[in-house]
């Protein structure tokens, strides 16, 4: 059986070859499907020490084999708004950031899959799993959503529902008025405006006193999880944790 699958994939990379989109070079693998193993597993991740709050990484720390996480001197001063803490698996670099721009804007939910494995790594080294109600991705508005054919962090929540069991997947969180691609603002007073107030739970709520996850692609300025993290608070949630793929951020 192992032989047969060889073969079946030496013939797939001889007809349809498939290239690294970050390096160029011919796949001989269907591990990835879109990046090949140095690249992907160049891009830096997030490791201990992070900052318990808002999940950007200390500088590392020399001689201690799991060095304990500790706020940073941000956070300390300034503690991220309605949401509790924030995690990502890797730094918003290399193959993982090519990967969220394809799978963003180029039609690749294929990529969901990589991108969850990817957290679900990290948050099995550190992460409570078992401590949330819900799952809950951050929404697109129905009209972008349309346009690009799926919401990127519903595929992601999905793929992390059975990582954090009993946690159940809910869509009651709203994009309840069409806003700017955040990328494309100039600086964070410009995202903060631009998601003030487009958020909302629709429906009668399902989350008094819940613990929830709420799952993104990527996070930079916090603008669109923290307006997000206020609409589930409204709602009567708890706690509000976010979890994203990648964070845009240098080491703090």
């Amino acid at each position: 059986m192992d032989a047969l699958r060889e073969w079946s994939l030496t013939l797939k990379n001889l007809l349809l070859p498939v290239f690294c989109k970050q390096c160029g070079r011919w796949l001989l693998t269907e591990e990835n499907g879109f990046f090949c193993p140095t690249c992907w597993e160049l891009t830096p991740r997030i490791k201990r020490p992070f900052c318990t709050r808002c999940g950007r990484p200390h500088s590392e720390v020399v001689g201690f084999d799991r060095p304990p996480n500790f706020p940073c001197a941000s956070c300390r001063e300034k503690l991220p708004a309605h949401v509790r803490r924030i995690y990502g698996a890797a730094r918003y670099d290399g193959a993982v950031s090519e990967a969220i721009k394809l799978f963003k804007f180029h039609d690749r939910p294929r990529l969901a899959a990589v991108l969850a494995d990817l957290m679900i790594e990290f948050a099995r080294e550190n992460m409570d799993c078992a401590a949330y109600d819900f799952v809950v991705p951050v929404p697109l508005h129905r009209v972008r959503e349309r346009d690009r054919g799926y919401n990127q962090s519903r595929l992601l929540a999905k793929a992390l529902t059975l990582a954090f069991a009993p946690a159940r997947l809910d869509e009651s969180l709203c994009r309840i008025r069409p806003t700017k691609v955040q990328s494309g603002l100039a600086d964070q007073k410009a995202r903060r405006a631009n998601v003030i107030g487009a958020f909302a739970v629709v429906g009668e709520s399902p989350f008094q006193h819940a613990t929830i996850l709420l799952v993104d692609d990527v996070v930079t300025t916090a603008g669109t999880v923290s307006e997000c993290g206020a609409a589930l608070k409204r709602a009567g949630a708890a706690e509000v944790d976010v979890f994203a793929a990648a964070l845009a951020a240098a080491p703090a």
